[in-house]
């Protein structure tokens, strides 16, 4: 395990919860088109929503068809670590197939979370990463580093309900 990080206490039950609601949001929140302009939009919007979680946030949006990096800013208080943490949210992401913390409830539903964070920083099975698709495409991900306790997944999921103008469920779980 990775020096630090440490998995919450997450109930099989409350990872399929998760799990079930994480798979509605990547319906749900879903553009009919995505590109600069769209990409420009919603980084926009997450750095408007920052002040609102107390401190600044990093933030990259990156195009998955040739890996261009579409959009991509940093608050006077975050660093390098937050974009290296952000792109690690991004591979485990990518790996998974699903928002950051897929794999996080994934050993969870499994029972054994001991080797969920073996590869950080490359891959951050962690809140902080969302797919942005087009009809079924993974057109890009938006990845965020900053906040604790799911915070990078909310201001995500606030930023998208803005840009959408959808509203998205939620869980009551305790994810990282």
């Amino acid at each position: 395990m990775a020096e630090g990080i440490s998995s919450p206490q997450l109930t099989p039950d409350a990872a399929r919860v998760a799990q079930d609601v994480l798979l509605e949001q990547e319906h749900i929140l879903r553009y009919e088109r995505f590109g600069a302009d769209e990409a420009l939009r919603l980084g926009r919007a997450v750095v408007s929503l920052a002040p609102d979680f107390g401190e600044g946030v990093s933030i990259t949006i990156t195009r998955e068809s040739d890996g261009v990096r579409m959009f991509q800013w940093v608050a006077d208080d975050k660093g390098e670590r937050n974009l290296l943490f952000a792109e690690g949210k991004r591979a485990a992401a990518r790996k998974a197939g699903h928002a950051g913390p897929w794999a996080q409830l994934e050993a969870a539903i499994d029972g054994d979370v001991s080797h969920v964070w073996d590869a950080v920083p490359d891959e951050v099975p962690a809140c902080g990463a969302f797919p942005i698709r087009v009809g079924e495409e993974w057109a890009a991900t938006v990845a965020v580093s900053g906040y604790m306790e799911g915070l990078d997944h909310e201001i995500i999921l606030r930023a998208l309900e803005q840009e959408l103008g959808i509203t998205a469920p939620r869980w009551d779980a305790p994810v990282m």
